[in-house]
């Protein structure tokens, strides 16, 4: 595939003073024969870094007499495969300022296997995974771009935090903890009422310590075998982003059924990692119907519906 920057031409195909076709296919300097044998596939145009145009090359033609002598003239028709691009980032090495040469090229199995790295992007690579059509492409900054096939749509959701990335946070600092709250997604308050149904429903302890002495006599530190609700509702506090990292020692809830958004992180947060210091801690926070962690969840629900209920309004 070859990539072609329509820098200075495509303002005037914008105002309607020039064709699409005519500005993509020709004419490009500096295009040897051995490229055009690997890489004369498809044309895309870009403009801005992003793809404008997208044509199958049907033959081309490296002129003889005028000003363009030297120059490849393509032929081709609006490509069926690669329309999808348009309106996409560039695939390719982004132009910037002061790269003067207009062509690129790109092994098209970067779109279509996602397996071949792309050339140098400052200090690293790009990666592409191309599964059915969506390419995911990581840049070397770390920022990622997903190309979407047209009439098709993506759901992005937060993977869970893990400890190694957790920040250690002021425990005083309500922005921190009130963001928190904040940010997350209606889904997850959906299944965070679905999950405290569940503990309310449960019928039997949330868990079970396990362990005792082996036949050596040695009497191993015990686990906690716990229920199915729990081992949601701690995945999902997570995946939500509601536990945050700080000092326990430093913080005490008052009255859990009149927390704040800002309070119910915190608590929700040390119940999370009451798991770090016994076994089945967190799970003994929602053993009882009137258990600080029930009433903490039920008051965040709480909190959760007017925040939203005022949205509505407004």
């Amino acid at each position: 595939m070859i990539l072609v920057h329509l820098a200075s031409s495509w303002p005037a195909v914008a105002r309607g003073e020039a064709d699409a076709a005519d500005v993509t296919l020709g004419n490009w300097a500096g295009i040897a024969d051995d490229k055009l044998d690997s890489y004369a596939d498809a044309v895309l145009g870009i403009y801005k870094n992003e793809v404008v145009t997208a044509f199958d090359i049907t033959g081309w033609n490296r002129l003889t007499e005028g000003t363009d002598v030297g120059r490849i003239a393509f032929t081709g028709t609006p490509s069926l495969r690669w329309w999808h691009l348009i309106g996409t980032p560039n695939p390719g090495t982004p132009w910037k300022k002061g790269m003067a040469r207009p062509v690129q090229y790109l092994d098209t199995r970067i779109l279509t296997d996602g397996d071949v790295e792309t050339e140098a992007v400052d200090d690293g690579r790009d990666r592409r995974a191309v599964v059915d059509g969506y390419t995911l492409t990581v840049h070397a900054d770390g920022h990622a771009t997903v190309a979407v096939p047209i009439g098709k749509h993506v759901t992005v959701v937060t993977g869970p935090r893990t400890e190694q990335d957790w920040q250690l946070v002021d425990v005083h600092d309500d922005a921190v903890f009130r963001a928190a709250f904040d940010q997350v997604a209606h889904e997850d308050w959906e299944q965070l009422a679905v999950l405290l149904q569940r503990i309310e429903e449960h019928d039997g302890p949330l868990s079970e310590l396990t362990g005792g002495t082996d036949d050596s006599g040695f009497e191993p530190w015990p686990d906690a075998d716990d229920s199915p609700v729990i081992s949601d509702l701690r995945w999902l506090l997570r995946r939500a982003g509601l536990v945050l990292h700080f000092q326990p020692d430093d913080w005490q809830i008052d009255d859990a059924a009149t927390a704040s958004r800002e309070d119910c992180v915190r608590a929700l947060s040390r119940m999370v990692r009451a798991d770090h210091w016994s076994a089945d801690g967190f799970a003994q926070y929602f053993e009882e119907p009137d258990s600080v962690g029930r009433t903490v969840l039920r008051r965040a629900l709480e909190l959760e519906t007017r925040v939203d209920s005022r949205s509505r309004n407004e």
